[in-house]
């Protein structure tokens, strides 16, 4: 004949006991369950979140070059977002040197070979004989999604060989 051991029947019994309790006082359980939670984040004390969106989560930063001309123009073209994220454009900084006895006649960031989104002013600035110092720093709002190419492009009036720099940064979000 088979005897089940003492630790087999106090498992058992342990068992059966928390089953009648459940079922018989499911409230008394509950109640007796509950005061071994502690809750610790309250109104006056609440939990530290962070959207997933947030911007310092989610910095985003890119910089190009150009040092060439073609037909009075150079351009610099950002990388496009990834798939399911928005990248949001919120400053934009450029250093462009020319030759002198040229001049830039405008400074936009637009869509790759599209649409412009905000013509950017310019300051010139101390340069040397030869080279004028033109820049820009800009507070915008621009979004692009995937697909989507920022480009900033300067426009001069010559086809002399100038140089520009440009730096871009924003966040990303997620695309709902």
């Amino acid at each position: 004949m088979f005897r089940p051991s003492k630790t087999v029947l106090s498992f058992g019994a342990g068992a059966l006991a928390v089953l009648a309790l459940t079922l018989a006082a499911p409230k008394a359980a509950h109640a007796i369950a509950a005061t071994l939670v502690q809750v610790t984040n309250t109104a006056a004390n609440p939990v530290i979140t962070q959207g997933r969106d947030n911007e310092a989560r989610n910095y985003y930063y890119a910089q190009g070059s150009c040092n060439q001309i073609t037909f009075g123009f150079c351009n610099v073209t950002f990388p496009s977002p990834p798939a399911g994220k928005r990248e949001i454009i919120t400053h934009v900084s450029i250093l462009n040197l020319l030759p002198s006895g040229d001049a830039i006649t405008s400074i936009d960031i637009r869509y790759q070979n599209g649409t412009i989104i905000n013509f950017l002013p310019l300051l010139l600035n101390p340069g040397t004989a030869t080279t004028l110092n033109y820049t820009t720093d800009q507070a915008i709002f621009a979004k692009f999604d995937p697909g989507e190419v920022p480009q900033v492009l300067t426009f001069v009036q010559g086809n002399l060989n100038f140089q520009m720099v440009a730096t871009i940064s924003g966040y990303m979000i997620d695309i709902p």
